[in-house]
């Protein structure tokens, strides 16, 4: 993200082979918080442009963790191709705020 006020990671959208099991990073700019980030969490959304259906359960396997600024998701699997994904990545920063940044996420063959 280089804008902190585009909540949209910069390098969205991915794309994603139906095969591939895939953990991404985001950095988290400094305006947004410093030092600790805490209570991670990754929400799989199908389709966000319409029934926006909760995909978590069977799409995201392991555990979201934080390094400084820098959040490594929990690993994708099993992504239907042709399908549109939004990956929801939600964090409290040190001073107290909560924040969420997203990526569109295409599934493909």
């Amino acid at each position: 993200m280089t804008n902190p006020a585009i909540r949209e990671w910069k390098e969205s959208p991915f794309y994603h082979g139906a095969n591939e099991q895939i953990a991404y990073t985001l950095t988290v700019p400094t305006s947004w918080g410093t030092a600790s980030l805490t209570n991670l969490t990754n929400t799989l959304y199908e389709d966000p442009d319409g029934a926006n259906t909760d995909v978590s359960a069977t799409k995201l396997s392991g555990s979201t963790t934080a390094s400084g600024q820098v959040i490594t998701t929990k690993v994708i699997i099993s992504l239907t191709a042709g399908k549109k994904y939004r990956l929801d990545v939600q964090f409290d920063t040190s001073e107290g705020n909560q924040e969420v940044a997203f990526a569109i996420v295409y599934g493909q063959r």
